[in-house]
């Protein structure tokens, strides 16, 4: 008898009701899904299946009287799984993988183990789930994404080319430090070497690409993203000072699920910007900020603070006076507006208001 009848004969042959507490731990991978079950308390039955959720699905319907919740991690794999499980009515979460527990020494790692203990943790109530975007969110948000990635590649473009420029002892053209049509007009006329000619034309190539690629992206983003309740949001947040359309896309794609937090501290712990806390006994002291989310949105978050502190005189105030508590460090006040920003928007969203600074 092969495993796959084994399999089958299990799921026919059990008889669940709601009495019964199943959980389900799925590892996933591109060829193959290890599945783990925790039945009433106890390890019941773990088995290796090809990767096909609507073959998963089905095998746990029968169980549906019983089946509390089924978990995998976030990675590769995305949230098709959940959405196929989710479509057939099953309960199902991401757990976050930054948040499972891990034991303290080193220990036995393969499929079965961590399967198994998916499916415990689900039990015990020891799993952080995330969100599950809808296929539009998902679509949106990894649209703004691969914006980020080409701000970054024209970014590093730049870099190279003012290194390649130091490193060869080539006077910079006037203008190049904000990158002016004429500075970079006179960067291919500039007479070299032919070798070191077709080496910075090469790097301009790679500019102009990254270029034409940022206006492309920027087009797509307003033709699909400005439209319906997204635009809204994004219209909204653009009402405090120091947003701009930037900002407030990445904001709203990110956070679309800004409704799930209960509190401004939660925000900032998503975005990564709320301090690391301490305390053993009656000291208590505060750290560096937490940086376990995405470094996009907090970074984009900090030049708008900049801003922020430019146009407004109240946030300027506010800038100098935790810039003199902390030591004149420009980074940490900023850091700190940039806080006080994110929960600006959150606050905004909640009450679908525009920004009142009298409030």
């Amino acid at each position: 008898m092969n495993k796959l009848t084994k399999i089958e004969r299990f799921f026919k042959e059990s008889s669940f009701t709601a009495d019964d507490q199943l959980f389900v731990g799925v590892d996933v991978h591109k060829k193959s899904y290890h599945v783990a079950l925790y039945l009433n308390d106890a390890p019941s039955f773990d088995f290796v299946m090809p990767a096909n959720n609507k073959q998963l699905s089905q095998m746990l319907k029968s169980t549906q009287p019983a089946l509390r919740q089924v978990a995998y991690e976030t990675g590769f794999s995305g949230y098709g799984l959940a959405r196929c499980l989710k479509n057939d009515h099953l309960p199902v979460s991401v757990a976050a993988t930054s948040k499972i527990p891990r034991p303290s020494s080193a220990d036995d790692k393969t499929d079965k183990l961590d399967s198994k203990k998916l499916a415990e943790y689900a039990a015990k109530g020891l799993l952080k789930p995330v969100a599950i975007p809808t296929l539009k969110q998902e679509a949106d948000r990894q649209l703004y994404r691969m914006r980020h990635r080409q701000v970054r590649n024209l970014a590093k473009v730049k870099t190279q080319i003012k290194s390649f420029l130091l490193m060869h002892d080539i006077a910079e053209p006037v203008g190049l430090s904000h990158w002016s049509q004429q500075a970079v007009t006179c960067l291919r006329t500039v007479p070299l070497r032919k070798t070191l000619r077709l080496s910075l034309d090469e790097l301009l190539c790679d500019l102009d690409y990254y270029t034409t690629r940022m206006k492309s992206l920027d087009k797509a983003l307003a033709d699909h993203l400005d439209k319906g309740a997204l635009a809204r949001r994004m219209a909204l947040l653009q009402t405090h000072p120091g947003v701009g359309t930037v900002v407030a896309c990445q904001f709203a794609t990110e956070l679309f699920h800004y409704r799930d937090f209960n509190s401004t501290r939660e925000v900032f712990k998503y975005l990564g910007l709320a301090p690391r806390i301490h305390q053993s006994g009656e000291h208590a002291s505060r750290g560096s900020i937490n940086k376990l989310s995405n470094s996009r949105l907090r970074s984009n978050l900090n030049q708008a603070a900049w801003r922020w502190v430019a146009v407004d005189i109240n946030a300027k105030k506010c800038f100098l006076r935790i810039l003199n508590n902390c030591g004149g460090i420009k980074q940490k006040a900023i850091t700190a507006m940039a806080r006080k920003l994110a929960g600006h928007l959150w606050m905004m969203l909640i009450k679908d208001q525009p920004y009142d600074p009298t409030k």
